[in-house]
């Protein structure tokens, strides 16, 4: 459940419109949902294995502190803290306030991303308030989501003879092979985000029974299920409507669910998606604290988060406060242009930041320490998925840095701003909480 609502978020229920309009085609977008799938599927390979060598909670962090070096593990929890969750919870709650309340619907007195910010606030409360009821509201919340997308995929089967699909190849809007490519690892890259969550157990590790094995299990099983999911309604997502509805349009399954069973279905999938969103930013509000907590159980973050100290609900608090200011802090950008709305400079941001770090993390496989390490059976199916993730994630942002937009300018500062800013505010916090947690 915990795998299920980390990655099914913000990014299938928004991520296609983007897509359509960079790559031009729903037969390309439809290919880059399936490359993303082969991805994250050997993601969740690799990390079983780093689950099943340290059945502990704490993520990136762990991995990259046990088996790199320490000030790697900082930053590894540095990335968590500020797009891993933080980020990602954002903008789940963005997305949430898009298909709850379309504009049609908002009230004037409501100012825009305030009903997000209250979403964080309230999820946030929940979980800091009592680990197990946040458990069972998740729990519920999962179940919920999935029904209704049950109804919906009803729905759509039962107008497979009658709907008018558009099946047709649209033009791409360019024919030159490296825009093309460039093309599509942008998307990839966006698309990953809604596959991010596949590692989601791995930071809860240490409450699982048996992690060393039901870790990976849930990895792998979590990530299957998603996968054929994402396919399904994508595919409907993208031949339900002529494509030039849909291109850089945010709500797309609003937009196929009225096309395809008019308003009933669309206030169907609208609730589908908000239940989606929300049970999303608890399952990230859940997951992400613990690994602050083991930061600061092993005294390289401030003590008064440790979890022998009560710290997880603080690092809940935490957690909270970055992600409302990650908004506030994209609705200021907004106001130079860069990026042109809420959703879209969270998905610059997040794309690059999250995959870096969890390429270099899965790279870890291959250090001598950890193959050296007699709990690690020599298997080929676990080396190739690593190797298949770490270097299809880093291609794909090298070519998605290397991009340029529909104008012909430059995207390098849009991708690598935000991640740069991140390291070096997570050096700068290395440098500070270090000698002051030492003394």
């Amino acid at each position: 459940m915990l795998v299920i609502a980390s990655m099914v978020g913000a990014g299938v229920f928004t991520t296609s419109g983007f897509t359509l309009g960079t790559v031009g085609s729903p037969a390309r977008v439809m290919l880059c949902w399936c490359l993303g799938g082969v991805i994250a599927t050997c993601g969740a390979i690799a990390y079983g294995r780093l689950a099943a060598l340290m059945p502990e909670s704490g993520g990136e962090y762990l991995y990259l502190s046990r088996r790199v070096h320490p000030v790697a593990g900082f930053l590894g929890g540095w990335v968590s803290l500020t797009a891993g969750f933080s980020g990602a919870i954002a903008t789940a709650a963005v997305a949430f306030e898009r298909y709850a309340l379309p504009d049609g619907v908002r009230p004037d007195v409501l100012s825009p991303d305030a009903v997000a910010i209250l979403l964080i606030i309230l999820c946030g409360t929940a979980h800091g308030i009592n680990a197990t009821a946040g458990k069972f509201l998740q729990n519920g919340v999962v179940a919920v989501k999935l029904f209704a997308l049950a109804v919906f995929s009803c729905a759509v089967l039962s107008k497979l003879s009658t709907h008018p699909w558009h099946l047709e190849v649209t033009s791409p809007p360019t024919t030159n092979l490296w825009d093309a490519a460039s093309g599509i690892a942008t998307s990839l890259v966006w698309i990953s985000l809604s596959y991010a969550g596949f590692n989601a157990a791995i930071y809860v590790a240490s409450e699982s029974t048996a992690a060393s094995r039901s870790v990976p299990r849930a990895l792998l099983l979590g990530t299957l299920i998603v996968t054929a999911l994402y396919l399904f309604l994508n595919l409907v997502f993208v031949v339900s409507v002529p494509a030039e509805q849909l291109m850089w349009k945010e709500p797309v399954a609003a937009i196929a669910a009225e096309a395809i069973g008019g308003r009933w279905l669309e206030l169907t999938m609208r609730g589908a998606v908000s239940l989606g969103l929300l049970s999303s930013v608890l399952g990230m509000m859940m997951a992400g604290p613990r690994v602050y907590s083991k930061m600061a159980d092993d005294g390289v973050f401030p003590a008064v988060f440790s979890s022998s100290q009560g710290g997880v609900s603080r690092s809940i608090m935490l957690q909270t406060l970055i992600a409302v200011g990650l908004i506030l802090a994209q609705r200021a950008l907004m106001t130079t242009g860069l990026p042109s709305n809420t959703l879209l400079g969270l998905l610059f941001y997040l794309g690059t930041t999250l995959s870096v770090s969890s390429a270099l993390c899965v790279a870890t496989l291959f250090l001598p320490s950890v193959r050296g390490d007699a709990r690690v059976k020599p298997s080929l199916i676990v080396d190739l998925a690593a190797g298949v993730y770490v270097t299809a994630t880093l291609l794909a942002v090298v070519l998605m840095v290397c991009s340029r937009d529909p104008s012909g300018n430059s995207q390098w500062a849009q991708h690598l701003g935000g991640a740069a800013l991140t390291l070096l505010t997570g050096l700068f916090a290395w440098w500070w909480f270090r000698p002051r947690l030492s003394g």
